[in-house]
C-alpha cells in the first residue's frame, strides 16, 4: 500500500510522487512527470519518489527466514538528459535502508534499465509492517526529465515454512501393519516432502 517520505525521513530533495502508486505496485506502469525547477525540492535537486509499505503473513511460517526481493523496470523519457545520481530501488525497515541498486548514473534520454534489491528478512518482520519498498527517480537537476516505471515486482523466500500436505496410508486390516503410504498436496498432486515430517495438531475449540 502507499505511503510516503515522511515516514522514512528523506530529506527535502525526496518529495512524494503525487497521486496514487498503485499501478506501479499492481505491476502496471506509472509515469514520474518531469518538474519544471528545484521548487518542489531543496532549491536545486528534486527526486520524486513513490512509498510502499510491505506486509505480509506467510501461513505456518513462524520463526523462517529468507529474502526479500524487489525489482521494477524504469525508462528515462527526458527531454533533458540525467546528472549524476538519477534514482534508485530500496529497501527499509522503519528508517534504515537495508538494501538499494541505483539506475546508472547520467542516464541519458531513452535509457532503460532494470533494478533488482534484495535484504534478509524474517517471517516477523513481513507481517509487523515496519518493511517498505521507495522508487525515487531525478525529475529536475540542472534539466527536467520524466521517467515510465514498471513492470515492479516483490516477493519473499522463507526458509523453515511448514508446509500442510496430506500423508494416505494403506493397512493390512488383520495385522494393522502399514503396508505402505502416499504423499500429496492438499489439492491431490504428488508431493515429496522434505525435512522432518510431523502431525498437525487439531486446533482447540474454544466456542461456547
Amino acid at each position: 500500500m502507499d505511503d510516503t517520505v515522511a515516514t522514512l525521513g528523506l530529506e527535502a530533495r525526496f518529495p512524494d510522487l503525487p497521486g496514487s502508486h498503485a499501478a506501479l505496485w499492481s505491476g502496471g506502469a506509472l509515469t514520474y512527470p518531469a518538474d519544471p525547477n528545484g521548487s518542489a525540492g531543496d532549491g536545486t535537486q528534486v527526486y520524486r519518489t513513490a512509498v510502499g509499505r510491505i506486509t505480509a503473513t506467510p501461513p505456518n511460517c513462524e520463526g523462517a527466514t529468507g529474502t526479500l526481493t524487489a525489482s521494477v523496470r524504469v525508462t528515462q523519457n527526458g527531454p533533458g538528459a540525467g546528472q549524476a545520481q538519477v534514482g534508485s530501488l530500496r529497501l527499509y525497515r522503519n528508517t534504515t535502508l537495508t538494501g538499494f541498486d541505483n539506475v546508472m548514473p547520467n542516464a541519458p534520454v531513452g535509457h532503460v534499465e532494470t533494478l533488482t534489491v534484495s535484504a534478509p528478512v524474517t517471517a516477523a518482520d513481513l507481517a509487523s509492517g515496519d518493511l517498505y519498498v521507495a522508487l525515487y527517480l531525478e525529475t529536475f537537476h540542472v534539466t527536467c526529465k520524466s521517467w515510465t516505471a514498471d513492470q515492479f515486482s516483490i516477493t519473499a523466500q522463507l526458509n523453515g515454512c511448514a508446509v500442510q500436505f496430506l500423508r494416505t496410508f494403506v493397512i493390512d486390516c488383520n495385522t494393522g501393519t502399514v503396508l505402505t503410504h502416499s504423499d500429496t498436496t492438499l489439492d491431490g498432486r504428488p508431493y515429496t516432502p522434505t525435512g522432518q515430517v510431523g502431525q498437525c495438531s487439531t486446533p482447540n475449540d474454544s466456542s461456547v
